[in-house]
């Protein structure tokens, strides 16, 4: 049986970013709207036989599943789990996904549900981004509906989608010889003790920074080094920016409608497994964007640049893909008419 999973974050796209710039609050009537789009693009194939969801607090879920179940050719349920409405819902329900054999994970959210479901379901399975966030680097900016056309001829052609992956980068944080957490993007140190909001804009508060992926079209911390020194997923290296009245001064855009001008003391370029130290201070640290954990001036840091992340489905790759089966399979068109 051919199935696929779905994991809806309720949180995502609606932070402080809202107040401190310009982005677009993503509701959940917009979650719902985007993820049945996808469904009706998925609905293209007759092989596949089961959508499983993530159930949540709000229902978005149980929404999906009431107003389209019976518009589509596939079966639709929800996992039977216990859910808290934090970032372990994710983690598990990735987990059961994994389990229950599914083809392929959509992530709906941003960047950190991304990293949520890759800590639940390892590289078991392959994920496919679907940018519903803010800041997204990692999710596919495409209308859902092509998205789904997309995956579902993956999934009709013998499911090959395991030849259109690409396996990206994690950026692994230690604490005194302990690993804590990961990023997929960026991992970012500012000064401060406590957490507070989570999203980043204040850029005197930055630090260091280390970078899997940062490319024009990036927003957020991977968007101070993409004019500078732009680095891609499929570089077999990392980037470590230090923060300061240096040599080099970029506008970087923090948020949607929130560009701001940041000093840059020292660029690195750092080889995979390379193992980093930082001074020993009072940081917050944000994981892709977030910041989530303090650490203090006793603790000793070491950061690690590793190619062991999760399989993201590539677009670029299904769309060649794609093309290339069906010019191979059609031939010419030669039925075509001169006018």
């Amino acid at each position: 049986m051919t199935s696929i999973g779905i994991i809806i974050n309720p949180e995502s796209g609606r932070d402080i970013r809202r107040l401190v710039a310009k982005a677009t609050f993503v509701s959940n009537y917009a979650k719902i709207d985007a993820i049945k789009r996808f469904l009706y693009g998925l609905n293209i194939t007759n092989s596949i036989e089961e959508v499983v969801f993530m159930p949540d607090f709000y229902g978005i879920s149980l929404d999906i599943i009431r107003d389209i179940k019976d518009d589509v050719k596939f079966k639709l349920r929800t996992l039977d789990m216990r859910i808290e409405n934090t970032a372990d819902d994710t983690i598990n329900a990735s987990k059961y996904m994994v389990e229950n054999r599914v083809s392929v994970i959509i992530s709906a959210g941003g960047d950190g549900t991304l990293r949520a479901i890759y800590k639940g379901a390892g590289d078991k399975v392959p994920v496919l981004g679907l940018s519903l966030g803010t800041n997204n680097v990692l999710g596919a900016l495409y209308e859902p509906t092509i998205l789904g056309m997309i995956m579902g001829l993956l999934l009709e052609k013998n499911n090959i989608i395991s030849t259109v992956v690409e396996r990206i980068k994690t950026i692994k944080l230690f604490v005194n010889n302990e690993f804590k957490n990961l990023a997929l993007v960026d991992l970012t140190f500012m000064d401060g003790w406590y957490v507070g909001a989570r999203a980043i804009w204040d850029e005197y508060s930055l630090r260091y920074a280390f970078i899997s992926k940062g490319e024009l079209g990036d927003v957020g911390i991977p968007s101070i080094v993409s004019l500078v020194r732009p680095i891609t997923f499929q570089d077999d290296l990392g980037l470590m920016v230090k923060f300061g009245l240096g040599k080099i001064k970029v506008n970087a855009a923090f948020a949607p409608g929130l560009v701001k001008e940041v000093f840059i003391d020292g660029i690195n370029i750092l080889k995979l497994g390379q193992e980093v130290h930082i001074p020993s201070d009072n940081y917050v640290i944000a994981f892709d964007g977030e910041k989530e954990m303090i650490v203090n001036s006793n603790d000793e840091i070491m950061i690690r640049i590793d190619r062991d992340g999760p399989l993201l489905v590539s677009i670029s790759k299904s769309l060649n893909y794609i093309n290339t089966y069906y010019k191979e399979e059609m031939g010419e068109l030669r039925w075509a008419k001169k006018y």
